[in-house]
């Protein structure tokens, strides 16, 4: 007998909008993520750096409160950061990426004759991370 897709559970053939709504009506904590990532796509339009931070946190699993630490600045500071109006320092930027497991690059991009942008990406220098 052939299996059937008619099972409420099963999203095989379904759409996945459709699939998606089924396990957030399931799942407590897939409600809650999908909330979250939404909340970072609708940052992500008003400042792409706060939204990377809180997306990578997120991913993580780490609070504002242990970044905070671990970057030795404030709570208060990352919740402004992760809010999408305040732009941090060169130095305080570099500190909270490196708790996320990654590195601040800085780039330079200028316009050429030819119409293709020249572009020059690199480390933040030492002295600015301290």
């Amino acid at each position: 007998m052939a299996a059937s897709h008619t099972h409420p559970f099963d999203p095989a053939g379904a759409r996945a909008a459709d699939a998606a709504a089924s396990r957030a009506r399931r799942s407590e904590d897939y409600r809650a993520a999908r909330e979250e990532y939404a909340a970072i796509e609708r940052l992500r339009e008003v400042n792409w750096i706060a939204a990377h931070i809180r997306e990578r946190r997120y991913e993580l699993e780490l609070t504002q409160q242990q970044v905070a630490e671990r970057a030795g600045t404030s709570h208060s500071y990352i919740s402004k950061l992760e809010s999408g109006t305040h732009i941090p320092t060169i130095p305080v930027l570099t500190r909270i990426f490196a708790v996320l497991d990654e590195r601040l690059l800085i780039g330079i991009e200028r316009d050429t004759p030819d119409g293709e942008p020249e572009r020059e990406i690199a480390a933040v220098p030492a002295l600015m991370a301290a």
